[in-house]
């Protein structure tokens, strides 16, 4: 069941209900002094024929021996008088004498073949007066006053429930604008999501899918970004073990030894770039690669240089505090061994990198800050030098990796440029509780 459905089906239903527990609580009412009404107009009548007689007590003395007949102007009423030793000076013709035989004082009701009478006696010195109606006409005039009351009532009812399905119609149209703007798109459009004068409610919902959009937009340009990456990678080292095979069959001696040994290194080149895609692989998936908390600085600064090419040229300050990390030491190595790759990739060849390892604690909890610094390109290249900040994931496979470390281990990677023209790379992880 749709929500408009749900929505028109309670709605409406309470609606019924309470618009039928107010006509009957009015019927129950109106009934009541419908009936109080009659019962008073019984009294009233009793009394009335009860002062006629006080005024003029001689027209009952000189009264016949046989009862005086009256026929009334409405069917259903009736009238007696009685004297007390139970004879009947005067009643209405068409009366049943066993109806108003020894009545009781005051309101009562009798049966009468298939008829009840409601009557009322009054007693006036030595006559019993009897005023009487026929239930029918009571029960004529409640039908009376149900067609009455019904009619209005169902009216009101159904125009009610019109008014409730137009109301929810159009308080639920903002929600088909949204479902009819998302059936819409297209697959490849991930723009922020914009309604004419969305209510309040639903500002929320919008604000959420758009976030939705932007992180999905986010993780389409990583994906791109990572697929180019991976075949800039492996295209690379392929052609050259195409190239360098090539001359081998053509050469002989050393010149074929030269090439196999390229040949080689460009194999082995492969291998880690396929073990760079394993490793983001599984750290997308959040695998850990150990399950130790925290790494000691200096033993993953250690790690990180061992068989670096190019370590020469790396210089390493701040070291000598061994600061725990809350990160597993293999995964903290290969992040920093990336980043020193990248710095000695994009720099000139006698140039230094720069290391520096500090403890920031303005932050909870405190952090550690990892700085990669090159000084970039000073004479012409045909490499390029690496983007500015926030393009991190742009060059190569092994920032994507850092990038992904950070991210699992609640830290952040930054890049900006430097003074000398060079990058600085800045990886900030939490510091170990016991560090």
């Amino acid at each position: 069941m749709s929500l408009r459905q749900r929505l028109l089906a309670s709605l409406g239903l309470s609606f019924v209900a309470l618009w039928l527990l107010v006509a009957g609580l009015m019927y129950l009412h109106l009934e009541q002094q419908v009936s109080r009404t009659l019962d008073q107009r019984l009294a009233a009548s009793a009394t009335m024929v009860a002062g006629l007689i006080a005024r003029q007590p001689e027209r009952l003395l000189a009264s016949p021996p046989s009862p005086l007949l009256v026929t009334p102007q409405l069917e259903g009423v009736a009238c007696q008088i009685r004297a007390e030793n139970g004879d009947i000076i005067l009643q209405t013709s068409g009366l049943d004498s066993s109806l108003l035989t020894w009545p009781e004082l005051g309101f009562s009701t009798r049966q009468v073949g298939d008829s009840s009478w409601r009557l009322y006696t009054l007693r006036q010195h030595n006559h019993l007066i009897t005023t009487a109606d026929r239930m029918t006409e009571r029960d004529n005039l409640a039908r009376s006053i149900i067609l009455v009351m019904v009619v209005p009532f169902a009216l009101a009812l159904v125009g009610g429930l019109l008014v409730l399905w137009w109301g929810i119609q159009r308080g639920l149209k903002p929600l088909q604008e949204l479902d009819t703007e998302l059936n819409r798109r297209q697959p490849s459009n991930l723009e922020p999501v914009t309604l004419r004068q969305p209510p309040v409610e639903l500002a929320p919902i919008i604000g959420t899918l758009n976030n939705l959009f932007a992180r999905v937009r986010r993780a389409v340009a990583r994906e791109q970004r990572f697929a180019s990456n991976a075949a800039h990678e492996f295209r690379t080292p392929l052609t050259g073990i195409k190239t360098h095979l090539e001359v081998a069959r053509r050469v002989t001696g050393d010149r074929q030894r030269h090439a196999l040994e390229q040949a080689g290194i460009g194999v082995a080149r492969l291998q880690r770039v396929t073990d760079q895609l394993l490793m983001l692989a599984r750290l997308e998936q959040g695998r850990n690669l150990e399950q130790e908390q925290s790494s000691a600085t200096t033993t993953t600064i250690a790690e990180a240089l061992e068989g670096l090419a190019g370590r020469e040229r790396v210089e390493v300050q701040g070291a000598n505090a061994d600061c725990q990390v809350a990160a597993p030491a293999t995964l903290l190595a290969v992040a920093l061994r990336n980043l020193l790759e990248n710095a000695l990739k994009y720099s000139e060849p006698e140039s230094p990198v720069l290391l520096s390892i500090e403890r920031t604690a303005t932050t909870t909890p405190a952090q550690i800050r990892f700085l990669v610094r090159d000084q970039g390109w000073t004479t012409g290249a045909s490499s390029e030098p690496p983007s500015p900040a926030n393009e991190t994931g742009g060059h190569g496979l092994g920032l994507a990796i850092v990038e992904t470390i950070a991210s699992q281990f609640h830290g952040t990677l930054t890049a900006s440029r430097n003074r000398w023209g060079g990058m600085d790379w800045v990886l900030s992880l939490p510091a170990s509780t016991g560090g």
